[in-house]
């Protein structure tokens, strides 16, 4: 695993890489009864997850408390909290057998400011505001505005972890919000070492949150 994660670039220390490696025991551990990965080849879990996770940190500044909306079994939230534990992190799974998985690595980890929500965040269900939002190909732009109406504020950034093909649904999200987000930061890239691409999308909320919008949710 060190040598896949250095040739993508990424360099943790010995107790952050035998902390990934008790996750990814525990993943494929539970990934028959739990479906947690469709990705069983071990070079292209690390790559395709893990190396996906850990690289945006190296890309755009991350607030901390940081929500992770949708996280399923800990993308991207659990490695970026591995990579960086000074990061509060708040792991958002509405999935029942999810959410006990998240809580097993939690605790077999040890990891310290990390909340799991178990509840499927809409404007009515959490509503504490925080600095920051993230999303790993959970659903479209526009949905993960609505559905974080409440939680965001003036100044909070929401991170988008997508793939190349986002110009429509970026253009959408931001014909229908922009007078309430700003596009601040938007990074096509390849995963280091690799051929896949990406696209980094980060917008800033302008206005204070919004608990009325939740009408409008999915």
């Amino acid at each position: 695993m060190r040598t896949l994660l250095q040739q993508c670039g990424i360099e943790l220390n010995q107790a952050q890489l035998q902390s990934l490696w008790r996750y990814h025991q525990l993943l494929r551990k539970r990934n028959a009864e739990l479906n947690l990965t469709r990705i069983f080849n071990f070079e292209s879990i690390v790559v395709k997850h893990y190396v996906d996770c850990l690289c945006v940190g190296d890309r755009v500044s991350l607030p901390s408390p940081l929500l992770d909306v949708g996280t399923g079994p800990g993308f991207p939230g659990v490695p970026l909290k591995i990579r960086y534990p000074e990061i509060e992190m708040v792991l958002a799974e509405p999935r029942p057998e999810r959410v006990t998985f998240l809580g097993e690595v939690v605790e077999t980890l040890g990891l310290r400011g990390v909340e799991v929500f178990p509840h499927r965040v809409v404007s009515r269900s959490f509503t504490r505001v925080v600095p920051g939002v993230i999303t790993r190909a959970v659903e479209t732009i526009d949905k993960t505005l609505l559905r974080t109406s409440a939680c965001t504020g003036e100044g909070s950034r929401l991170i988008f972890m997508k793939g190349p093909n986002v110009d429509a649904e970026l253009k959408d999200a931001l014909a229908r919000f922009g007078a309430q987000y700003r596009l601040v930061d938007d990074q096509a890239y390849t995963l280091p070492g690799t051929t896949h691409e990406r696209r980094l999308v980060v917008l800033e909320r302008l206005v204070p949150p919004n608990p009325a919008a939740g009408r409008d949710e999915d």
